[in-house]
């Protein structure tokens, strides 16, 4: 009776949720121009999924070739999805972006006469042809930083951005 007993529990508010939140609102944005196409710019390394791989159509023998992509990608240890809806690549790019998701790999018709799929960008919304056997050595060297998009981009053709403004 008449003893104080300081607590000896310390309580800190510095936790994993609070570290999450600093995390997401740092990477953040929108896009200029366009206040509804919001965007996740996590670094490659850190977003949880590296890469997406869109068929333009549905069609088997694009498929074909994306599901060799995303084996290819698998096997390199870059986490990948892809998606195969209906809807346009322009809204596909978006949903991705909104995600965090870095880069973007577009089977197009081109594949069949030059063997090449379109490579984008988020941030720069920049987009390259890279030889499809090449595709996930390039991401693999771009999300451990062994190379830079503006290396990529200089030693790959440009591809002219459609998708973006749909």
């Amino acid at each position: 009776a008449g003893r104080s007993f300081p607590p000896a529990v310390i309580e800190p508010s510095f936790g994993i949720g609070r570290i999450m939140y600093c995390m997401f609102e740092h990477s953040y944005y929108t896009r200029e121009g366009d206040e509804t196409r919001a965007v996740l710019r996590f670094t490659p390394i850190v977003a949880p999924v590296k890469a997406t791989v869109f068929p333009l159509m549905q069609k088997a023998e694009l498929n074909e070739v994306a599901s060799r992509i995303s084996s290819a990608l698998t096997a390199a240890g870059l986490s990948n999805i892809i998606d195969t809806t209906g809807t346009t690549i322009g809204k596909r790019y978006a949903r991705t972006d909104e995600i965090g998701v870095p880069f973007a790999i577009t089977v197009d018709y081109g594949v069949q006469s030059d063997n090449t799929v379109t490579l984008r960008e988020r941030d720069s919304m920049a987009q390259v042809r890279v030889p499809v056997d090449e595709v996930a050595s390039v991401v693999r060297a771009l999300v451990d930083s062994a190379t830079s998009w503006e290396a990529v981009a200089a030693k790959y053709p440009a591809q002219k951005a459609s998708g973006d403004e749909e």
